[in-house]
């Protein structure tokens, strides 16, 4: 059976593992698991995605985007000024705690939200871009899904062999899925390699580029 969605990648599961008395809840978590697993080791040009936050005048939080993993930069959408990221610790001490208000520009990502160093002054729109997580039980098909098949099917199949504590495949399962995260991260170290060359050629192409002057 073609691997194509949600459902023909559960099935294709089931008979991989001979086992027909496995429920669908129970074959759902073994393909939730091992995207979650494919979630930590992937970062494709096809993950990253942009979309606006609202920070809110009076707060010094803001939500993160629905199915963000990690984060490209954060910019302001009204003049591209970008914030500066910070790990927590760094941002708490810069941090003020009298209630002042300003415009932010350092943030940290923590406790599941984006925090930021001052009290905002106003409500300001910012533009995130990041690596969004595949999350294939809403989406019921994806790029991943369809260009790599193998990569979903590894990955639920070595939650499978885990669960039903039968370790006899474990290693074929496990080398699959390393094969397929490997050659996804080969294509996509090219795909970003060929879309600077390219840009560097457009511009050299064009007068507003003296090579001799490198502007």
């Amino acid at each position: 059976m073609a691997i194509t969605d949600y459902a023909t990648l559960k099935t294709t599961v089931a008979d991989y593992l001979h086992r027909s008395d496995l429920s669908d809840d129970v074959i759902s978590t073994f393909v939730q698991l091992g995207e979650a697993r494919l979630n930590r080791k992937l970062r494709l040009i096809q993950q990253e995605n942009t979309d606006d936050v609202t920070l809110t005048a009076g707060n010094d939080y803001a939500a993160l985007p629905s199915g963000w993993i990690e984060t490209i930069d954060l910019i302001y959408s009204s003049d591209k000024r970008e914030l500066q990221a910070q790990n927590i610790k760094s941002l708490n001490s810069q941090r003020s705690y009298d209630n002042s208000t300003s415009r932010p520009y350092l943030y940290a990502i923590f406790g599941g939200r984006i925090e930021f160093e001052i009290i905002a002054d106003q409500t300001y729109t910012l533009s995130m871009d990041y690596f969004k997580g595949w999350d294939i039980a809403t989406d019921d098909t994806n790029w991943l899904l369809t260009n790599a098949p193998d990569a979903y099917l590894y990955s639920a199949l070595l939650e499978a062999k885990a669960y039903i504590k039968n370790m006899q495949d474990m290693t074929i399962w496990s080398q699959g899925l390393q094969t397929a995260v490997d050659d996804l991260n080969n294509l996509d170290s090219r795909t970003r390699r060929n879309a600077t060359v390219r840009m560097d050629g457009a511009l050299v192409r064009t007068s507003k580029f003296d090579i001799n002057r490198g502007y």
